[in-house]
């Protein structure tokens, strides 16, 4: 009898030991995601924690379902009344989006996410999770949104396969209508960043997704041939005037201060989009449309409809609300979507 008690203890024990080391094992466990500068990153298996340091993938963490699993607060993005709205916590996280590398290995997050190849190797030098997911166009901008759904696995990857499947249809929509539109008579864009009343010529080369939302729209970048990227520095005010476009389109927060200030300049007053008046201003929720952000594929359908709303079988209003509660999971009143929209 004390054979079989002594036996029982043992294979109870065994148990025990094989329990826990499985336990152990799941929270030791990892995965292994390339990212978008071609990383090989290691990440626990199961992510609980994000630090972001980056605004715009903050706002495609919503559109994934994932903002619950945020442990800071881009002060870009949670600046917004909109991403309030989405996700009322917002407000209460610390931003560590400039913490030093030392101080976010205090953290401990499972994952954090960069816009930069220096900032992943900074950041991985000292320890801490660091995932590339930096993007610039809308190709780019699924992969990115990929493969944050594979790291955070589950619904969430569910959830990223069907945003994915919303901008490929943003993209069939867009070709539909301006597939047969010639390319000389495709209105000419300028676009400018809104960012301060007092610089009207701040604007974007060719090669950037601003660029991209254009053509898909069935317009044409007015800088485009003055140079590429996110910046020209080096094109005067002058070459710009010269381009004399047909749309002028305003981004970012102070984009109405910006619109007024462009409307009543002298040396502008003679270009073609501003005696016509279409001089209009993009979209801001969560973070600006027309930079890189979330709500990105509602920036190609807004100028589709601007350039041609005879041939749009969408009402952007509706879209705005529609995709607002399909992957923000929000419900925004019409009213709501129109001061998104920015619709005078």
């Amino acid at each position: 009898m004390k054979k079989l008690i002594s036996i029982a203890i043992i294979l109870m024990l065994s148990i025990c030991l094989v329990a826990c080391s499985e336990v152990q094992s799941d929270e030791n466990a990892t995965q292994t995601i390339t990212d978008m500068a071609g990383n090989v990153v290691t990440l626990p298996a199961e992510i609980d924690s994000i630090i972001d340091t980056w605004s715009a993938a903050t706002d495609n963490l919503y559109n994934i379902g994932a903002a619950e699993l945020l442990v800071s607060a881009h002060s870009a993005c949670a600046s917004s009344k909109w991403s309030q709205k989405v996700f009322p916590d917002i407000a209460t996280l610390p931003d560590y989006s400039k913490s030093t590398a030392e101080e976010l290995l205090k953290v401990n997050a499972d994952m954090v996410i960069v816009s930069s190849q220096s900032k992943y190797e900074e950041l991985t030098a000292v320890g801490v999770n660091a995932i590339n997911l930096m993007y610039n166009s809308y190709d780019t901008f699924k992969q990115s949104t990929t493969i944050m759904g594979k790291a955070l696995g589950g619904e969430y990857e569910k959830n990223a396969i069907a945003f994915c499947e919303y901008v490929d249809w943003v993209t069939e929509v867009c070709n539909e209508i301006t597939k047969n539109t010639p390319e000389d008579q495709k209105p000419v864009i300028h676009y400018l960043f809104g960012n301060n009343p007092d610089n009207l010529f701040s604007t974007c080369g060719g090669g950037v997704i601003m660029e991209e939302w254009i053509n898909m729209g069935g317009g044409k970048l007015a800088t485009a041939p003055l140079g590429k990227g996110m910046g020209l520095k080096d094109v005067t005010a002058e070459e710009i005037l010269a381009t004399n476009p047909d749309i002028i389109v305003i981004d970012g927060a102070k984009a109405p201060e910006v619109y007024e200030a462009l409307m009543k300049d002298k040396l502008w007053a003679d270009i073609k989009a501003v005696k016509e008046n279409r001089v209009y201003i993009i979209p801001y929720g969560c973070f600006a449309w027309g930079r890189l952000c979330g709500d990105t594929p509602l920036q190609a359908l807004w100028m589709l409809d601007t350039l041609y709303p005879e041939q749009t079988k969408f009402d952007i209003v509706e879209e705005t609300m529609k995709y607002y509660k399909d992957f923000k999971k929000c419900e925004l009143t019409e009213a709501e979507a129109k001061e998104i929209l920015r619709m005078k």
